[in-house]
């Protein structure tokens, strides 16, 4: 074996322990939160086709990398499916706010904001560093370039 090979198979199990900590939270917590299943179908996808070719050409490395990757996607997949809408302590279910409505028209003139109070036209009061149960009219760049960031 080469150096190189040597490193290629060094670097499929590293590609296989970097998944352990994605397959081991949901086993363990039983938990499916951060777990997009449509990536992970398509990464599953993605791994038996290029698997596939590194067959058909004999590239070990890539074969026993792919055949690792099959198998930890999959796992993965299992796991969110079952454990699906089940989140763990440290991943609570993020909590419904208030909705504001949306406002007409793109563009909000600057008298229009000095009319809504002393804050910012879509993003509310703005604090001040100094005392925190104080707020301050929002500047000109506010208005203008932090629409829709909310």
């Amino acid at each position: 074996m080469t150096i190189t090979e040597v490193a290629g198979f060094a670097g499929a199990g590293l590609a296989g322990a970097a998944y352990v900590p994605q397959i081991s939270h949901p086993v363990r917590a039983r938990c499916s939160a951060g777990i997009s299943r449509l990536a992970f179908e398509a990464w599953l996808l993605a791994s038996v086709l290029t698997t596939a070719r590194a067959i058909a050409i004999g590239a070990a490395v890539f074969v026993v990398l792919g055949g690792i990757q099959i198998v930890a996607t999959t796992l993965i997949m299992l796991y969110a499916a079952r454990y699906k809408d089940t989140p763990c302590p440290s991943h609570p279910p993020a909590r419904p706010g208030p909705r504001r409505a949306p406002l007409a028209g793109n563009r909000m003139s600057r008298s229009s904001a000095a009319g809504q109070g002393h804050g910012c036209p879509l993003r509310g009061p703005v604090p001040t560093s100094r005392d925190p149960g104080k707020s301050r009219r929002c500047t000109e760049f506010q208005t203008a370039h932090l629409k829709g960031t909310t």
